[in-house]
């Protein structure tokens, strides 16, 4: 688990890649993994809701 800062800086990086188009970089996949993950910890996930990857074309 991350601490406060830790999921800021996570959160602003994954934004800053997302914004460049940096999507199939593995530090994207990365923090991707992280954040979702730290948002499962802290809300749980409801029966039935499957987490959706983008696949490129």
């Amino acid at each position: 688990m991350l601490d406060h800062s830790g999921e800021l800086e996570a959160v602003n990086r994954l934004y800053e890649l997302a914004r460049d188009g940096e999507t199939d970089s593995s530090e994207y996949t990365r923090l991707d993994q992280q954040v979702f993950s730290a948002l499962v910890q802290t809300y749980g996930a409801e029966e039935g809701i499957v987490r959706q990857t983008a696949v490129a074309a």
